[in-house]
């Protein structure tokens, strides 16, 4: 350190009052900034430490650490936090150990907010240009031209520089309105455990507040944030310094701890009591989905992920509950990844096809309809059950590409049998919730009939119950546009879903089709009998034909005619079938042989 005379330091002085005197107010007084010493000449660290002592930077006095060598230098920066600047010789036990130093404060200790200014008595050991930029080096000085002032502007320097990177990662890394690590930040505290070797008993939960969103649409979303902000608080003080919690969505909290710490029994118990929200006491559960990171072996996203599927199988399961993520659950996953990408490649390679299965009047045998039915084979052969692959393809949206298909193919087959002389055939295609809601569904199944020149009257559309009986005004919307169209509507899994008879009533329903799972019971002492027997009778108080899937024997069919049911479909009469032996059976079966 260079000393200067009395006249210089009085100028100093009064340079460094005034620089003090225009930036105390920056920020908060009460905190310290905190500066590393590191100088294998003892000398240095008094001179320094005399030179800045009793002096404040943007309203924060200086705190001093003081190594004398790079590995005491590095002992101290892996125990302390919040070391803002390292004042650094360049040459110590080794002329290269300030570099080296430096590398490890960067690359291994991965401390990237703290500046590091290098200083050295020997000019000759400067680094090069390159390394400067390489490793984030704010200033190189050379400890002759490090006057008191220069040395208090070029800590200012640093110190600002500091203060700017920990208010940008205060952007980055924590969520604003609880004040918690946010979900980059939580990624990279799961990431530094796992490079640290970390799994022993630690787990990565994802809790999720039930039903959040009509609290905002409720209440207002300054109260929904005022939950949030009361959730948080309950779970920091509750779970500890041992757990980290973040806000990783909207209304998604992050836990990390031991095992201890997060029973999710006991975390779910916090939600228990009513939450105090301004002057209103409000009750919301929560559900939970965990996951050890000795059974996940992922990295941060993939530990989230991984965490995220436990939590989904709870929400499915029961709110308020919690699940622990499973390897077989991850299998699961990634079975449905890799079916989803085959699916794709089967729309892409024509490996979906139409198969059509016949259906008949109960009473004489006389052929009145086909269902269309989607089948997908595999270049080996082996075909993918269609309760695997449609429900991806809801969940991905192929299914109104799909659908849309699946209509043109049936309308064409429909016109081309009707050709060879079975004018009164209909055929009834299934619609899924995702199509049936889509905004141009009307408009795609007008364009379908005029395209392909099949009549209206003779298409019929099939809507599960479940998605009949949701949103009712929709729904006689929706209907009455395709009644208009000339179509019928029938309803599948008749029986299955909850029903409103008013409801039933006003919508223009065709047909009623019983589940497959009713007539499989007809001829056992189950209750599918009275159930099936029900739906009939309903039917026929409503004025609807009624139609029974999944008809295997001729006890069942004898049973059904019995109970007054109209027609049937299945394995009894025929299986699905090709377009070429769909022919061949209807011209065999045209007559109602």
């Amino acid at each position: 350190m260079t000393y200067v005379s009395a006249s210089e330091h009085s100028a100093e002085s009064e340079f460094l009052d005034l620089v003090d005197d225009a930036t105390a107010s920056v920020v908060d007084v009460g905190s310290v900034w905190r500066l590393l010493i590191v100088d294998d000449e003892p000398d240095v660290h008094r001179a320094t430490t005399f030179a800045l002592n009793g002096l404040s930077i943007f309203g924060r006095p200086l705190e001093f650490l003081h190594a004398y060598s790079a590995e005491q230098a590095t002992a101290i920066l892996r125990e302390e936090r919040d070391i803002a600047v390292v004042l650094l010789d360049v040459v110590m036990e080794r002329e290269d150990a300030g570099l080296a130093l430096v590398k490890v404060i960067r690359h291994d200790l991965k401390l990237t907010d703290v500046r590091i200014i290098l200083r050295t008595g020997q000019p000759g050991y400067a680094p090069e240009i390159e390394t400067i930029h390489a490793f984030d080096i704010n200033d190189y000085k050379t400890k002759s031209e490090l006057t008191r002032a220069k040395l208090y502007a070029t800590i200012t320097a640093a110190l600002r520089t500091y203060d700017q990177i920990r208010a940008l990662d205060n952007l980055a890394f924590y969520d604003h309105l609880s004040r918690l690590p946010n979900r980059n930040r939580f990624i990279n505290l799961i990431d530094e455990r796992v490079s640290l070797g970390e799994y022993g008993d630690v787990v990565i939960a994802i809790l999720d507040i039930d039903d959040f969103s009509e609290v905002n649409d409720s209440l207002g979303h300054q109260q929904g944030d005022r939950l949030l902000q009361a959730v948080s608080a309950r779970l920091t003080s509750a779970l500890g310094s041992a757990t980290v919690v973040a806000r990783i969505g909207s209304d998604a909290f992050g836990l990390m701890g031991p095992s201890s710490s997060i029973d999710p029994i006991a975390v779910l118990e916090l939600f228990r009591s009513p939450f105090r929200v301004q002057d209103d006491s409000m009750m919301v559960t929560a559900t939970l989905g965990l996951v050890s990171l000795t059974d996940t072996k992922e990295a941060g996203r993939g530990a989230i992920k991984d965490a995220n599927i436990a939590l989904k199988r709870a929400k499915k399961n029961r709110r308020g509950s919690f699940v622990v993520y499973t390897l077989d659950m991850g299998i699961e996953i990634r079975e449905r990844v890799r079916l989803l990408q085959g699916l794709r490649s089967a729309v892409d390679t024509n490996r979906l096809f139409v198969v059509y299965q016949p259906q008949v009047l109960l009473s004489t045998g006389a052929v009145v309809g086909m269902e269309a039915l989607l089948r997908w084979r595999n270049d080996d052969g082996r075909y993918v059950p269609p309760e695997r692959f449609i429900p991806l393809a809801e969940a991905s949206g192929l299914i109104i590409a799909l659908g849309d298909w699946v209509l043109r193919m049936a309308c064409h087959e429909l016109v081309r049998m009707q050709a060879i002389g079975l004018p009164s055939l209909r055929v009834s295609v299934n619609v899924s919730q995702l199509q049936f809601r889509n905004p141009d569904f009307v408009e795609r199944l007008v364009q379908a009939i005029a395209d392909t020149g099949v009549e209206a009257a003779s298409l019929e559309l099939e809507i599960t119950e479940s998605v009949a009986m949701e949103d009712p005004e929709f729904m006689l919307e929706r209907f009455a546009a395709i009644k208009a169209i000339g179509v019928t509507i029938a309803i599948d899994d008749f029986g299955t879903g909850y029903s409103s008879l008013s409801h039933l009533r006003q919508l223009p329903i065709d047909r009623l089709k019983i589940d497959r799972a009713f007539v499989n019971e007809l001829s056992s002492d189950v209750l599918g009998g009275p159930i099936a027997a029900m739906v009939i009778e309903l039917g026929r108080n409503l004025n609807m034909t009624v139609i029974a899937e999944g008809v295997e024997t001729e006890k069942q069919a004898a049973i059904l005619r019995q109970m007054g049911c109209h027609e049937g479909q299945g394995y009894f009469y025929s299986e699905p079938l090709a377009p070429p032996e769909l022919k061949e059976w209807l011209l065999a079966h045209r007559s109602g042989a």
